[in-house]
């Protein structure tokens, strides 16, 4: 299968060519770090965050994130809660990026609130904005975390 690779700017997001060293857009240094598969039509939790400013321990944690629609809580999880997030991009921005923004504010709280990830969750259009997407669940904690 043919893949097609990008570096993904960390500081202004901007999708360069695979051997760029800087960013065709802000100048910013790039490495095989930045380097990411991006297939069409199809989004995995590997995209960039490059606008939550991550410190390396957070980035750390996203990995181990646990995000399911499944409606039994994982095993050694405690729910926390509910949570909701939601998209916030352009009209016209289209179905990815409304997806992978909606994706960086659940980050954005999930590590903000030290939640272990986020199980239960529905996601949804807008009712005004069908371009923007609506998530709701239940936060995630593990069991021995009281």
């Amino acid at each position: 299968m043919k893949q097609t690779y990008y570096r993904i700017c960390p500081k202004c997001g901007n999708q360069n060519a695979a051997d760029a060293n800087f960013c065709l857009k802000c100048g910013t240094t790039l490495s095989p770090a930045d380097e990411y598969a991006l297939i069409p039509h199809a989004a995995d939790q590997s995209f960039p965050l490059f606008d939550l400013e991550l410190t390396p321990d957070e980035v750390a944690q996203t990995k181990n994130f646990i995000i399911t629609a499944a409606t039994d809580l994982p095993a050694g999880y405690h729910s926390a809660g509910l949570i909701f997030a939601e998209s916030d991009v352009a009209p016209r921005a289209g179905e990815k990026a409304a997806w992978e923004d909606l994706m960086k504010h659940l980050y954005a709280l999930l590590l903000a609130k030290n939640y272990d990830g986020a199980a239960r969750i529905t996601i949804q259009p807008q009712p005004t904005n069908p371009s923007q997407l609506c998530l709701y669940g239940e936060a995630l904690i593990v069991a021995h975390q009281h």
